[in-house]
């Protein structure tokens, strides 16, 4: 039960951190800032994946409603992550976790598995994320551009959310 409650008071305070960075850490056209897809990775395997797309469609509604000007684009954007969340886990952390519902970490799994894992979630965001801002109006080389550049900026977020949310046994 500690655990639970610690990690919703975790994931509300990432949440109130998403809201301020899409507020006032807008570093141009190039570079978007998100902890969301982490955030939705690191739900605990506990929670269904339904629930887990409630959660990050509310998630990405409440970050959309109160920062972005696109209601509705950041939670467009995490309910691919949300469905895919699981397999993601078992394709790069293997099998075992989620039959056994455990939880990964980075010091359990290791730093290249997670990142790996990350990119790919983000990856997935982005990709929603871009083509939905874009909506055919940007060209294929902005959209590149901002793609590439976002992504190599929120693996260093990602990988930090991702100790934040993560229990660690072994500590």
């Amino acid at each position: 039960m500690r655990t639970g409650q610690n990690f919703f008071i975790l994931y509300l305070l990432l949440l109130i951190c998403q809201i301020a960075i899409c507020n006032y850490a807008a570093l141009g056209p190039y570079l978007m800032l998100t902890l969301l897809p982490a955030m939705v990775i690191c739900i605990p395997l506990t929670i269904s994946t339904p629930a887990c797309m409630l959660i990050a469609f509310a998630s990405g509604l409440a970050v959309d409603w109160l920062s972005e000007g696109l209601i509705g684009i950041n939670a467009a954007s995490l309910i691919p992550v949300a469905a895919l969340r699981s397999t993601f886990i078992r394709i790069f952390l293997g099998e075992d976790i989620i039959n056994r519902k455990d939880s990964f970490s980075v010091r359990r799994n290791g730093a290249g598995k997670i990142s790996i894992v990350m990119a790919a979630t983000t990856s997935v965001f982005l990709l929603v994320y871009i083509f939905l801002d874009g909506a055919g109006t940007r060209p294929f080389w902005f959209c590149t551009a901002r793609f590439f550049a976002s992504l190599a900026a929120n693996m260093i977020l990602a990988m930090l959310v991702t100790d934040i949310l993560t229990p660690d046994d072994r500590r």
